[in-house]
């Protein structure tokens, strides 16, 4: 435990002793009984981010109807549950914890919040994808990215920056794909919280997604209307035995493709029926994670991750999955003359 470790958690309000602290996060990689980097510092955000999830699925269990609304929206317009709030909590409050987090910024949230004075690391968030559809008991998601800090705080900066990223499903088990550093692999663990704290134990290895696939998960179906090249590339689909499986959550559409490890999520949009999600806190992190296990991507020009950022309310259209899937939509796209380069 070093002395950054210690001057983050004296930030927050927990009156813990010095002892209290080691014990804490001791603790914490004792249950989860992994170690995702050599880096002991993205190891303890790894931590930070899995003890988040572990609460946030408790949280979840309880909450009939997804939670009651608020009178709240945030930034994007969307109205927020107390569920989304909580879980937000949750996930900063950890963070802080680690003291190995400069800022943070998430979906609820997007602008840089700083967390710890000196840390190494940035951690953009999506704390409840599928809010929408969790009053349905619908499979609902974390997703999560980590990046390193510096004073660009991400400006400028793109997908290929990001050094780890996972995301969480709260379903019928509590699960979560996450990049491991220290093994180059995306693995998948569950939640065992039948004890106390919980445990987090390996139950996929070695996450390879295969060159084709015959599952397909598309988004904002109102664009094909005018989008020919979007349309073209979905009537293949129909008509060539893909299968249709979409939930209208990004989260778990996208992560049944790491774990039948085929198939492709896509979601472009139109003049009329834009694209609403978000860079930083879904489409970069789960990019990320398809190309670690062996997939790509694309936005419509190139890899999701070569998107460079802007801003902390940065949109961005996307199809990930299987390798030659996803090439299909960067011939179909050429053929229409969208492709700039």
């Amino acid at each position: 435990m070093n002395q950054l470790l210690l001057k983050g958690l004296l930030q927050i309000k927990d009156n813990l002793t010095f002892s209290e602290i080691i014990e804490y996060y001791k603790q914490i990689m004792q249950s989860i009984k992994l170690q995702l980097s050599d880096d002991p510092e993205l190891s303890g955000v790894c931590s930070a981010l899995l003890q988040a999830f572990t609460e946030n699925s408790r949280v979840l269990r309880h909450c009939s109807g997804g939670g009651n609304q608020t009178q709240t929206q945030n930034n994007f317009g969307d109205h927020q549950l107390e569920s989304d709030i909580q879980c937000e909590v949750n996930i900063n409050r950890e963070l802080q914890k680690s003291g190995f987090v400069s800022h943070s910024a998430n979906e609820e949230s997007p602008e840089m919040k700083q967390q710890c004075e000196g840390g190494r690391y940035i951690v953009t968030f999506d704390p409840l994808d599928g809010s929408s559809i969790i009053g349905t008991n619908f499979t609902v998601g974390t997703i999560a990215a980590i990046w390193k800090s510096d004073d660009s705080l991400l400006i400028g900066k793109s997908g290929r920056d990001i050094v780890s990223a996972c995301c969480c499903l709260y379903g019928s088990r509590t699960t979560v794909i996450i990049y491991n550093q220290k093994e180059d692999k995306v693995q998948e663990y569950t939640l065992f919280d039948s004890d106390k704290q919980g445990h987090w134990e390996l139950t996929k290895g070695n996450i390879q997604i295969k060159q084709k696939g015959n599952i397909f998960s598309p988004g904002n179906l109102r664009s094909i209307i005018n989008h020919e090249a979007y349309r073209e590339v979905l009537e293949y689909y129909f008509h060539n035995g893909y299968t249709l499986r979409y939930t209208g959550g990004m989260a778990p559409d996208i992560c049944q493709i790491f774990l039948k490890e085929i198939g492709v999520f896509s979601l472009f949009g139109d003049a009329k029926n834009p694209c609403k999600l978000r860079y930083l806190y879904e489409c970069a992190p789960l990019s990320f994670l398809i190309e670690k296990a062996g997939g790509k991507s694309f936005n419509g020009q190139s890899s999701v991750l070569d998107t460079v950022i802007s801003g902390y309310e940065q949109k961005s259209e996307i199809a990930v999955g299987s390798a030659e899937d996803i090439e299909f939509f960067r011939q179909v796209w050429k053929k229409h003359g969208l492709l700039k380069n």
